[in-house]
């Protein structure tokens, strides 16, 4: 099994803070192609640009991220959930 981590939540977040993907690939320096190829799954970000992207719309990794397992021989994919804590607050 492969492990993706897409950035599912990326276009909803660059438009909520008004930001273009030419503005969104200045900021976090890379190409501006690499922004659209995040925003349609084709890419998947390292965890450094998972950070940045984190600190720059202030937000948790639930809201920009899915983590996929992807089974390299059938091409069938299983999004992970996180696990939810059982504690009554």
């Amino acid at each position: 099994m492969n492990v993706e981590v897409r950035a599912i939540g990326l276009r909803t977040m660059r438009d909520r803070h008004h930001l273009t993907q030419r503005e969104l690939a200045r900021r976090l320096g890379v190409t501006q192609n690499y922004i659209p190829a995040l925003e349609a799954g084709t890419r998947n970000p390292g965890p450094k640009l998972r950070q940045s992207l984190m600190e720059l719309f202030e937000c948790d990794f639930e809201d920009l991220f899915v983590v996929v397992m992807v089974n390299p021989i059938t091409k069938t994919e299983q999004v992970l959930r996180p696990e939810r804590s059982s504690e009554a607050s």
